[in-house]
């Protein structure tokens, strides 16, 4: 009996703290990095190129925008990367997830926090290696 009560108490506690992250996360006032360019190229055929390359997979396609998804909140937060098309203006917003089930925050890749360093580390890492077949300068 003392495993189990041991077991629902530790489920417990994880629960919250993740909960109380999220929240954290959510109340950083950083929820996302944003590039924003003018092109001529096809970028959503290099978007969809590169997620393929890098692992990611399209969630939402519309006209003009397109959702990428990396991970599935199992072990490692779920990185996004949102394509919007006006024209020949994108407009790129890039963030970490982290789902505590009762509270959701969104995180930019950049900064130096410590939540959810490993996957805006390589979610950085990857949209950067993007950015830079665009033309375009990096995430910081």
């Amino acid at each position: 009996m003392g495993m189990i009560t041991g077991a629902l108490v530790g489920g417990v506690v994880g629960f919250g703290a993740i909960n109380v992250m999220a929240l954290m996360i959510r109340n950083s006032g950083n929820p996302h990095d944003l590039v924003t360019f003018s092109s001529d190229v096809d970028v959503f055929a290099t978007a969809d190129a590169w997620a393929g390359a890098n692992g990611y997979r399209l969630i939402r396609n519309d006209a003009q925008h397109r959702v990428y998804q990396k991970g599935h909140n199992f072990l490692t937060a779920p990185m996004f990367l949102e394509v919007t098309q006006n024209g020949r203006d994108y407009a790129f917003k890039s963030y970490v997830q982290l789902n505590g089930l009762l509270i959701k925050g969104e995180m930019a890749l950049s900064g130096d926090s410590f939540f959810a360093k490993l996957p805006r580390s390589m979610a950085k890492k990857a949209q950067n290696q993007l950015f830079s077949s665009l033309g375009q300068p990096g995430l910081a």
